[in-house]
């Protein structure tokens, strides 16, 4: 716990994906099926690909409430109470020593790859407040465990700004968050290092479009060997969700003409905010096609085998073929 009051002294390059990893994973009850947040995400997928369905449907359908949950939110204990608001402090107190590190030290550098990964899991957790609203009791128990308006918004803007000084904000990177499309193409780019590290995870559900892990170059060396266009792409990420939250959400605002960011009102909506959204992939053609077959379909969220309780957090999915061109549908 020293990096708290010594970033520096914490190896930000080696272990900061790890510690993000942890961190949230503690926050998800380290596997309970019955964690409020754990509950509140595979409702929001579950939400969010029923309204997917039915905007790519040829036919119009009445979206049917969701029944991802199999029950209540787990109940409160007192001791489970204390381990959630401690991981919460952790998480949080872990993202603002980071987002504290004067900008252009090798420590800033370092610890760019675990801000890129919090700022993803921020976003999924912003689109889970959204979802919850029409379910009263689970928008409780978010909120009550962890909720957006606990985030210190002027800290983290005030870190986007610094960020934005070293790696400008270009058109075409407002222009992906201002549409939600993903940064590159799967042709395009290659995966960063860490993106192995979330990839399958519950939280990260939405975060990369098909075909992102289907690269040619051996998985090892993506995994291992950074390259100056590593280090351009990982800067690019914060950046990428920090607009993605300005233009979806009241918590952060952006001004293009100034190329800078701000805190927002927070607790009130944004009346210049677009409606908060996933990203935007060819998987809702998948769908689709689903619903156009058969309109009767419902779709669930893929389930973690019984085996391991920890693997809860994860949604399996399997490694995809080198070259395909779309993704299999998951598994129920």
């Amino acid at each position: 716990m020293s990096f708290l009051q010594q970033p520096g002294a914490f190896s930000w390059r080696n272990c900061g994906v790890s510690l993000a990893v942890a961190n949230i994973s503690a926050l998800l009850g380290n596997g309970s099926d019955t964690n409020s947040l754990r509950v509140a995400l595979d409702f929001t997928i579950q939400r969010i690909n029923e309204q997917t369905m039915l905007l790519h449907s040829t036919t119009h359908h009445v979206v049917p409430q969701s029944k991802i949950r199999a029950g209540a939110p787990e109940a409160k204990s007192e001791e489970n109470c204390r381990l959630l608001q401690v991981s919460k402090r952790m998480t949080l107190n872990a993202f603002y020593t980071a987002m504290r590190c004067p900008s252009g030290i090798a420590t800033f550098q370092d610890s760019l790859a675990f801000v890129g990964v919090m700022f993803c899991f921020i976003h999924i957790l912003c689109l889970a407040k959204r979802e919850t609203q029409i379910d009263p009791e689970l928008s409780m128990s978010l909120c009550l465990l962890f909720g957006p308006d606990e985030i210190k918004w002027a800290l983290v803007a005030g870190y986007l700004n610094g960020l934005a000084q070293l790696r400008p904000v270009t058109d075409h990177l407002a222009q992906c968050a201002q549409q939600g499309l993903w940064l590159k193409k799967p042709e395009e780019g290659e995966p960063l290092p860490e993106d192995f590290s979330i990839r399958g995870l519950v939280w990260a559900y939405f975060a990369f479009c098909p075909g992102w892990f289907d690269s040619n170059e051996d998985e090892d060396l993506l995994r291992n060997v950074e390259t100056s266009g590593t280090h351009e792409a990982r800067a690019d990420r914060p950046l990428y969700y920090g607009l993605r939250l300005a233009f979806e959400t009241p918590y952060l605002s952006y001004d293009a003409t100034s190329a800078t960011f701000s805190a927002g009102s927070g607790m009130t909506t944004s009346s210049t905010a677009q409606a908060l959204q996933p990203l935007r992939t060819d998987i809702a053609d998948l769908q689709a096609q689903l619903v156009a077959s058969n309109p009767n379909a419902q779709y669930s969220p893929p389930s973690a085998p019984a085996s391991s309780a920890s693997d809860s957090d994860y949604v399996h999915v399997k490694r995809p073929a080198k070259r395909v061109q779309t993704a299999s549908s998951p598994k129920t």
